[in-house]
């Protein structure tokens, strides 16, 4: 099945869920949280060297104004608040 892309809304939190292999963007991560509620996401931002891998029930606090992919490396329920 094909990658689906689309970009995550910057105001207020956004729950979704990602079949495996999909990607989502945030393009501004700056002090958003992204929480992984069931599954397993893969944080990787554009020009930078960190990279996160989030369990369920784990979240990641983004400190990085880069844009921000996230892809399930498993089917995955998120927030992005």
């Amino acid at each position: 099945m094909a990658a689906m892309y689309h970009a995550v809304a910057p105001v207020g939190p956004d729950t979704r869920v990602l079949e495996k292999g999909a990607t989502t963007w945030n393009s501004q991560p700056l002090g958003r949280t992204v929480s992984c509620e069931t599954g397993t996401l893969w944080l990787t931002f554009d020009n930078e060297a960190l990279d996160v891998i989030l369990e369920a029930g784990q979240s990641h606090c983004c400190a990085k104004a880069s844009r921000l992919a996230i892809h399930a490396l498993a089917a995955a329920r998120i927030t992005v608040a």
